[in-house]
Formats: structure tokens, sequence, C-alpha cells
């Protein structure tokens, strides 16, 4: 123990002997490992802590999809009914849909999330009330009671925090509904609805007549939890039976049918597990930069005190002892580095937290935990190692009598330890390389994604959301067979007028309405058939789609491809027509004309009894996500859904975003709820973002990820340019006499700059050989996080050449120029 003291102690004053050495080494060694630790902070919370629900190992998602297609989300209540009836492995299986709806307070109507959910799902997840109860299986069943789950958030924003709030009624979607219970800001399901949830309900779901008698309404999530010892494998054997069954009582509907399962947890962060893992990956590299550089700057400094080593072996240091020595003081900057680089962590972690919501699935459990501190200690022991092993060997290895003998000739550029920086600096530049490789992949991505063809225009162009007070919900789908008394299309009494008053609005040039612009996250599908065509049982057509106004594509600036657009004309006295989208046309009327066709969707089935006509193909427009390719589309005009329809609460009755074009920079939210006011004033207006915005916010992961490559990137060029810059002036120093003899035989000041810039040149090339190589080999791993550009892009791999060959050049210009300034009387003196 005396000994360890003595060392650290000896560690100490070295290190503060040469501030300039242990700042720099302090300061990589805390970059690279607070970069690492907060990274796997983050990857710890998302992908790998368990989510805070009861046995949550065990919860899986349900999907259904068919033979030819995986896993589609939903599938229907009957579908449902039957996994928990003829299923052995689940010791519970509950059910979800995800929906929106208003809640009527007394100080206004405000849009919410609102899932409906069966009531076992509470305790299926083990989740307490903060205040009141869950739901009761007879709050559950067809007509029962009329009740509703409130956030801790809404508790707090719209009931002030009111501890009397269960028992009151409450206005949800024009219903009147008791408050039985508030959930705590940490209870999240479904996690897949984003941060809403915090300020959301809960509804009961109570299936109706048409989710009772029909399989074709897939609107329904499933959940379910493993008994204890059940394998995924065996949970899959299991369903495929259930399917089996399915497809045997309902051939008709579910020919095909079978059901997908996974981790609940893996398939809400399954789109970013991959980015984590390419992060992590680029981080690794960072820390073999850093601890090759830091070794690097060690092995500078155990040349320089060769001779205070010399002297101590002379005097009867052992070899362990020397070696034990510089470990210590390796030991001692990765214990200082790690400290700074905690604080980074937290710095790292605020930054985080500032982030808009949802960027990061599972954001609100990233914090600390000790297995990160953990990490903290392994990646002290690593670079520890890594960095000190190498100058730990050259000082054990230390001759006294030739090291003395060598006094202040320095140490041959063809020594061990030569060889060894070289070694260590082609290495940094190589895995540099490979960071700025990807960084050049990403940056060539994101600028093919912002200019992506988006089938529409996003100057002047401002959207929002109107919600009616009584909005229906996308899960209370209902036919209704009383058409001679079908009530009036909000088309009609509300959004009709407003879409006049706006388009008359000082500043406004276009307006018009959409249930599902570009971007907008609703996505509603059906089935259809082309009238004339025989019917294909196993090869049943699907679409996306939409309920329009006339101006539709004018606002949006998207092109009529052939025949023309839904206009206002369109209503509900004129001849039914549709719209389809290019994708469409191509898929369904490969070889002919697609106008004039007509599209039956549902008859009878969903109160869709009149077939549309087809009468236009627009342009693809971006639908999802930017850069992915377009769905097949159905474009409705909005004043030809019928009120009795399956498609009417779905399309026109739930939610609907207004489309603005100005004529310049006009804030539109004054006066767009001035006119709801006057016209419609139940209704919830929210959203209210410019197109561009929203368009951004598409490609903002995107562009995280490339930013934060990018500084690893350029973390690993200055740590690059500065073990460049050591070896080089390093190889000066030792060849100072060597130099000063060779300008005093004749060679020129410029030969000697060019001898130093041509090691540097060597050093570069090889590490960029190198890196090359790596870079070649590792581009298939991110050919996934690419849009539009090959792995092999020879652009890209010509500009990361010439920015080495630059940063390279810019680090060997000092070093030559201190070369071609040596003086050769000087130099010779001082042997």
């Amino acid at each position: 123990m005396g000994t360890l003291v003595q060392d650290l102690r000896s560690s100490f004053r070295q290190l503060w002997k040469a501030k300039g050495f242990a700042t720099l080494a302090i300061v990589t060694l805390a970059l690279g490992i607070g970069a690492n630790t907060a990274l796997f902070t983050i990857v710890n919370a998302v992908l790998l802590r368990p989510l805070p629900y009861l046995h949550s190992n065990r919860l899986v998602a349900i999907e259904a999809g068919t033979k030819l297609q995986t896993g589609q989300g939903t599938t229907s209540w009957l579908n449902y009914r039957d996994i928990c009836d003829q299923s052995h492995v689940f010791a519970a299986v509950a059910g979800y849909s995800s929906d929106v709806s208003v809640v009527e307070t007394k100080d206004r109507s405000i849009s919410v999330v609102a899932p409906h959910v069966t009531p076992n799902t509470f305790p299926m997840l083990g989740a307490q009330p903060l205040l009141g109860r869950t739901f009761t299986e007879a709050e559950g069943q067809p007509n029962g009671e009329q009740s509703v789950i409130i956030s801790e958030g809404l508790w707090r924003s719209s009931f002030h925090s009111d501890p009397n709030v269960l028992g009151k009624a409450v206005r949800v979607g024009g219903i009147p509904r008791t408050i039985v219970g508030v959930m705590p800001e940490s209870f999240r399901f479904p996690e897949e609805m984003g941060h809403d949830i915090t300020d959301g309900v809960w509804l009961p779901i109570q299936p109706t007549g048409e989710m009772l008698n029909d399989r074709g309404y897939h609107f329904f999530s499933i959940i379910g939890q493993l008994r204890p010892g059940v394998s995924i494998e065996q949970a899959r054997a299991d369903l495929s039976q259930v399917s089996n069954y399915i497809a045997r009582v309902d051939p008709k509907n579910e020919r095909g049918l079978r059901f997908v399962t996974g981790s609940y947890q893996e398939m809400l962060t399954g789109p970013v597990r991959p980015v984590f893992y390419g992060l992590l990956g680029a981080l690794a590299l960072l820390l073999l930069i850093a601890c090759a550089n830091v070794a690097n700057l060690l092995i500078a400094r155990c040349i320089a005190r060769r001779h205070e080593f010399a002297v101590r072996a002379a005097l009867g240091a052992g070899r362990a002892r020397l070696v034990r020595q510089m470990l210590t003081e390796g030991a001692v900057l990765s214990l200082l580095g790690c400290g700074f680089g905690f604080a980074l962590v937290q710095i790292i972690l605020i930054g985080v937290s500032k982030l808009p919501p949802d960027t990061i699935p599972s954001a609100s459990y990233i914090a600390v935990h000790w297995n990160v501190v953990l990490l903290l200690a392994a990646i002290a022991t690593f670079t520890t190692v890594v960095s000190s092993i190498a100058p730990a060997f050259l000082a054990g290895r230390t001759d006294p009598q030739p090291a003395l003998q060598a006094g202040s000739r320095g140490v041959g550029s063809r020594s061990a330890s030569g060889r060894l920086t070289r070694a260590l600096v082609i290495a940094e530049v190589a895995l540099a390389t490979v960071l700025l490789c990807g960084t050049g992949l990403l940056f060539h991505t994101l600028w093919n994604l912002e200019h992506t063809r988006l089938g529409f225009d996003v100057s002047r162009i401002t959207t929002f959301t109107a919600m009616p007070a009584d909005a229906a919900g996308f899960s209370n789908l209902l036919v209704s067979p009383d058409i001679a008394n079908a009530p009036t299309s909000v088309g009609v009494t509300a959004y009709a007028p407003v879409l006049n008053r706006i388009r008359h609005s000082p500043g406004v040039e276009d307006a018009a309405l959409a249930t599902a612009p570009p971007l907008s996250g609703v996505q509603l599908g059906t089935s259809f058939e082309v009238l004339g065509r025989p019917k294909d049982p196993g090869h049943e057509l699907d679409a996306r789609i939409t309920a329009v106004s006339g101006d539709y594509g004018k606002t949006l600036g998207t092109a009529v491809v052939r025949g023309r657009m839904i206009t206002d004309d369109d209503n509900a006295a004129a001849p039914y027509v549709i719209v389809i989208n290019e994708t469409l046309a191509k898929q369904f009327f490969p070889n002919e004309d697609p106008l004039q066709h007509q599209i039956d969707l549902g008859g009878k089935d969903t109160g869709m009894l009149r077939p549309y006509t087809i009468i236009g193909v627009i342009a693809d427009q971006t639908d999802d996500k930017v850069g992915q390719q377009a769905h097949p589309m159905l474009f409705v005009p909005y004043q030809q859904v019928p009120t009795t329809s399956l498609f009417y609460p779905a399309l026109l009755k739930t939610i609907i975003t207004f489309v603005v074009k100005t004529r310049g920079d006009v804030p539109v939210a004054p006066e767009m709820r001035s006119i709801f006011h006057d016209v419609a004033p139940n209704y919830a207006l929210d959203n209210f973002k410019a197109m561009r915005e929203i368009v951004s916010s598409h490609i903002f992961s995107e562009r995280l990820g490339l930013y934060l490559i990018a500084a690893f990137a350029g973390l690993a060029v200055v740590m690059v340019v500065a073990g460049l810059y050591g070896v080089l002036a390093q190889l000066v120093s030792y060849r100072r006499r060597e130099i000063g003899i060779r300008m005093a035989l004749g060679a020129t000041r410029e030969s000697m700059a060019y001898l130093v810039l041509k090691q540097g040149s060597v050093l570069l090339a090889g590490g960029l050989v190198a890196g090359l190589v790596l870079a070649a080999l590792a581009g298939r791993l991110i050919t996934g996080f690419l849009y539009n550009v090959r792995p092999l892009d020879l652009l890209t791999y010509g500009a990361v050449v010439f920015i080495a060959l630059l940063i390279g050049t810019m680090a060997s210009l000092i070093p030559a120029r201190r070369a071609a300034t040596v003086e050769p009387i000087q130099a010779l003196r001082e042997d």
C-alpha cells in the first residue's frame, strides 16, 4: 500500500510538472469517455431497461398480417376475442385503439389523445391510479356506463388538481362521462402515442354491433402477457393455431391470416435500435482514437523521461517498478478523464431533455443508473490499459547504459518508440477516415432528403387541425341503415361555411381541407373493388383514403397528371367522383386508362352505396415520411361522404386538417380562431404549423444523427491533427542533430521541410488507405440509413480524401517549418 501511495504521489507530481501534456490528455479522455457514457445512458434507458409495467419482460405485441405481408399492426375485435378464447400461452390479453377526442371543460374545448382500452389493460400492466380506480368489466360491455380516466397532466391543467374530481361529469367526444380515476404521469400506455398521452384520457372500449359481427374493421391493437416460462416461439406456434381457426370460420375475410408477435419493448424501439447501435460504433471508434492519442502523448512523455528512467534503473529500480509507475500515471489520467467525462454526461443529458418530444422513444426514462457507473469504471480501466501499456512496456525495457550514453542526442526515428508512434498515428487516421466517410454518406443522405420531391409546396402554407366537440373518434365506426333520416354532414354545417370565410380572409390566397394531408400522421385504409373486374378473394385491393375539398391540389401545389381534381361543385347532389394518385394508377391500372373506371368502397357493408367514378390522377405526395415511397391513395370529395356510412366518423367527424396558403408571411391563427368562434364555436383548434416546419420536423432525426456523427468526426479530426503534429514535431526534435549535419553538408532548408512533409504524407497515406478499406467494408452496415446514396459513393470518398490531405498538410506545416529553420551550428553545439 505504501508503494502505491508513493506511486500516486509521484504521478500527480509528474503531471503537475507537465501541465500542458496533462491537460491535453485529460481533455481527450474526457471527451471520449463522456460521449460514450452519455450514449450508453440513453441506450440503457431506451433499449435495455425494462418498461415500467408488471412482468414487462413477458409483454408481447400481437400484430395481424398475411403470408405475403408481415404485421399490419391492427386487427378486429372478433380476432381479439378469438385470441383470448383459443390461445393457451397467455396469462392475459388486452386490446386498445389509438384515438383522439375532445374534452369540454368549463374554460374551453381541448383536443386530446383518447385511447380506448379493454378494462383488463390496467390490471395486466400493474397500473395503479393516482386517484380513484380503473375500469370495471361492466364498463367494457356494449351500452355500459360511460366513464373516463384522466391523466395527471389533464387533471392539473384543466381540473386545477381538484382532489374531489372523482365522480364528476365531463363531456368527452360530446358524451357525458363520469371521471372514475386519475392516472399518474408515469403511466404512458400506449407508449406509441408518445408524449401527448401525459395530457390525455382513457376510455373503455365498448364493442359496437359492427365490431361484434364483422372481422373487416381492423382498428384494434393487441398486447399479451406470456405465462411464465413460455417463449416467443411457443407463442408464435400457438397463435398460428388461432389464425388457422379464424381462417376456417371466416374464409371470406381472413384467408391467409397470420399473427406476428414480438417483444412489446422491441416493437416500440425497433426503428431507433440500429441508429443507437450505429452511434455506439462511432463512439467506440472515437474512444479508440482518444486512447491512441493519449498513448502517443505518454510515449513522447516516456521518451522525454528516458534519462530519468535510466538513472532509476541504474540505481536498482526493477522493470516491474518502472512499468507500475507508468501504469499508475495512466490510471490517474483516466480517473481524472472519467471525472470530467461524468460532468460532460450531465451536460449532454440536459441537452437531450431539450429535444422535441418523441424524438427518442421512452425518453422520460433516461437517467444515470448504477450500471452506467459500472460502465464508467470499465471504460476507465480500458483506457488505462490501452493508453499506458505501450509506454509502460517502453519504460520497462529501459537499458541504463545506452540510454545514459545517448544523452541529449535523442532517439532515432527508426527506434521501437518511433515505429510505435507512427503505427498509432496511422491507426488514428484510419479510424478518423471511417468516421469521416460515415459523416459524408449521412450528409449526402440528408441533402437528398431535403431536396427530395415532396409532391407539394411548403412555402407560405400553414396547417391546423379542427375537431368537433362531439368528435366520434376513429374507433366508433358505425353504419346506419336509416338513410331516410340521415343527419346533416358537418361538412355542410361547419366546414363549408368556415372554408368560405377562410378563403375570403385578408392575406389568404387559397384554402382547402383534408382528413389525411401529407405528413399529418393520419392513416386510414380501405379495401375496394373496381367494378367490372372479377373478384380475387386472395388478393384484396387496398389503399389509403382521405376526404378533401375543392382547391386541395391547387392549395398544396400538387400537379394533376390526368383528368381533373375535385372541386367544390362535387357535392352530395352531383355524380360521385373520386381521384387517385399515380402509385394507385400504376399498381392497379398498369396498362389502361384509369379514368371513368368505377370504384366500389364496400356497398351496403360500409354504407358507401354508390360507386365513385375516377375523374383524375394526381401526382404522388409524400405521406408518412420524407423519402418514403408513396402509398396507393384515394381522394373523395368531403361533401360526398354519406353520414350514414362507416367512413363518415373517421373521415369527417373526428379530425380535419385545414391547409391555408397565404400571400406572404401572415400569421393565420388569430383569424382562423375568430372564424371558428363565429361559425363553429365548439370546435377545438390545434397544431398551427407552417408546412416547412412540418417537413423539417420529419427529417429532424436524420439531421440529429448527422450532427452527432459529424461532432464525433470533428473530434476525431482534431485528435488526428494533434497526433500527427505531435509525431512530426517529435521526429524533428529527435533528428535535429541529423538535420544540422545535413544542412552543414549542403542540404537546403527546402529539402529539410520536404523531408518532414514527406514523412507526414507517408503516415497520412497509410492511414487513409487503411481507413478507406475499413469504410468500404463497414459501408454495408449503414445501408439502411442511406437515401439515394450508395455505400461506396465516390463523391463522398473523394471529399474525405481531400479533407484528410488538407488537414494532414496543415498538421505537417509547423514541424516542417521548424526543420527548415534549424541552425546547423547551434544544432551541433547542442550535442
